[in-house]
C-alpha cells in the first residue's frame, strides 16, 4: 500500500508520494497552519492527513479537481479565468497557470476560494471511488432559514437560466415546490406547514392556519421562483400518489383545528383544483404557457406506476450537471460529482422509459391521469362535510 505524505511551506502546500525509493509531488493540500522543516508528524496546530492509494496512477489531482467544483458552480456565460484573477487578485495570465496546475495554490488563495463556494476540503483530500462530496443545506429556525431556503432555490434556478442549453428534471413524490407560488392561499398555506409542522418555528407554535401569519418576503421570493422555473425546459415524473401529500396535510390540519377561518379549508382546494387545472393545460401543450402568447418553458411529464420514494432533481446544464437529493422533507443534498450524476441520469432515463409520456400526446391517459387527481380533491372537499 503506497501513503501519502503532506508536507507544507509558507506559502504552499504539496502532497508527496513516499516510499524508500523516491518522492513524486502530485498536487496540493490544506493546512491550518505550516510546521517546522516541514514535519508534520509532531505538530499539534497542523492538520495531517494521510491518504493510502494502491498505485500512484489512481490518485486524483486535487487541485484541477478543486478547481473544477468552482468552475461548476459558476454562471455559464462567467469566464472561469477572469473570475479566478479578479478573486485572487491575479493577472489572467497567472489565474491560467492554476488552472493548468503549472502553479500550485497557496493557503490563502485555497481558504480564500473554499470559502467563497463552499466548497469542502476534507471531501476533496478523501475522494475514492466510494465517496462522494455533497453540499448539504439543512434548514432550521436560525442559521439556514426558511427564508433562506427558498433564496438557495431561487438562486439555483437563476444559475441553470444563465445557460442555453438546459433541463431540469424531476422525480416527484410530492407536488414541485414551484407550482404552488401562483396560488396564495395554497402558497401560503404549504409555507406555514413547513415552517409550523416540520421546522417548528416558536412564534408559529401556538398559531392556528392564516395566510397573514406568512410574510410577504415569502411570498415575494415564492412569485421569482415560479416565474424562473416557467421558462425552464423542465421533464417531470409524477405517479398517482404525488397529490396525495398535500391533501393528506389538509386534512390533518382540518382534523386538528388547525385553521383561524374553516373557509380557508375550502378555499386552498380550489386553488388545487385550479393548479392541477393548469398542469394539465401545460401536460396538453408541452409549454408552462400560462397566457396566450407567453413564452414558456418546454414541459413533459411522465407518468409513473411504481411509487415515487423521494423528490429527486436534476440539473442539466450545456455539459455540466448537479443531482439534489432531498431528505427530512425538504433539506438538500447537492453534488456535481461526475460519477453520481453519470448514475443518477441514467437512474432517471431507466425511470422515464418505463414510465408513460402523458404530454402533448396519449390525450386519453392524461385525460385519466388528471381526472383521478381532480377527483381526490372532490373527495377532501366531501370530507370537510362529514
Amino acid at each position: 500500500m503506497n501513503v501519502i505524505r503532506l508536507c507544507a511551506d509558507r506559502k504552499r502546500m504539496i502532497c508527496k508520494k513516499s516510499n524508500s525509493r523516491s518522492q513524486q509531488e502530485i498536487g496540493f493540500a490544506f493546512f491550518a497552519n505550516p510546521c517546522p522543516n516541514g514535519d508534520i508528524r509532531g505538530s499539534k496546530t497542523t492538520i495531517s492527513i494521510l491518504i493510502s492509494l494502491q498505485t500512484l496512477s489512481e490518485t486524483p489531482n486535487i487541485q484541477a479537481s478543486f478547481l473544477g467544483q468552482i468552475r461548476l458552480k459558476l454562471p455559464a456565460n462567467i469566464a472561469f479565468a477572469e473570475e479566478l484573477a479578479d478573486l485572487l487578485n491575479i493577472s489572467r495570465d497567472s489565474a491560467y497557470r492554476r488552472i493548468r496546475g503549472e502553479t500550485l495554490l497557496s493557503i490563502e488563495e485555497v481558504t480564500l476560494l473554499s470559502n467563497k463556494f463552499g466548497i469542502s476540503l476534507d471531501a476533496l483530500l478523501a475522494q475514492t471511488s466510494e465517496t462522494v462530496m455533497f453540499h448539504v443545506r439543512q434548514v432550521s429556525t436560525t442559521g439556514f432559514t426558511f427564508e433562506k431556503y427558498l433564496e438557495s432555490i431561487k438562486g439555483n434556478l437563476e444559475t441553470i437560466n444563465s445557460f442555453p442549453d438546459k433541463e431540469l428534471v424531476y422525480c416527484a413524490k410530492d407536488i414541485p415546490i414551484f407550482y404552488y407560488f401562483p396560488y396564495p392561499e395554497l402558497a401560503a398555506f404549504k409555507m406555514f406547514f413547513w415552517m409550523k409542522t416540520v421546522l417548528r418555528y416558536p412564534e408559529l407554535e401556538n398559531k392556528k392556519f392564516s395566510s397573514s401569519h406568512v410574510s410577504g418576503v415569502l411570498k415575494g421570493i415564492g412569485d421569482k421562483i415560479w416565474s424562473l422555473y416557467s421558462k425552464i425546459p423542465s421533464t417531470e415524473i409524477w405517479s398517482d400518489e404525488t397529490i396525495i401529500v398535500v391533501i393528506k396535510q389538509l386534512q390533518f390540519y382540518l382534523e386538528c383545528g388547525l385553521f383561524e377561518d374553516s373557509k380557508s379549508y375550502k378555499v386552498i382546494l380550489g386553488q388545487l383544483n385550479d393548479m392541477i387545472g393548469n398542469i394539465r393545460h401545460f401536460a396538453e401543450v408541452g409549454s408552462k404557457s400560462t397566457k396566450p402568447g407567453e413564452q414558456g418553458g418546454a414541459f413533459s411529464l411522465y407518468k409513473n406506476e411504481i411509487l415515487i420514494a423521494d423528490n429527486s432533481i436534476f440539473f442539466k446544464m450545456s455539459d455540466k450537471r448537479v443531482a439534489f437529493l432531498t431528505y427530512n422533507t425538504f433539506n438538500i443534498l447537492s453534488t456535481s460529482d461526475p460519477s453520481f450524476c453519470r448514475s443518477t441520469e441514467d437512474h432517471l432515463a431507466n425511470l422515464i422509459n418505463k414510465s408513460s409520456l402523458i404530454s402533448s400526446t396519449a390525450e386519453k391517459e392524461r385525460s385519466k391521469f388528471f381526472n383521478r387527481m381532480e377527483k381526490e380533491i372532490k373527495l377532501a372537499e366531501e370530507h370537510l362535510e362529514e
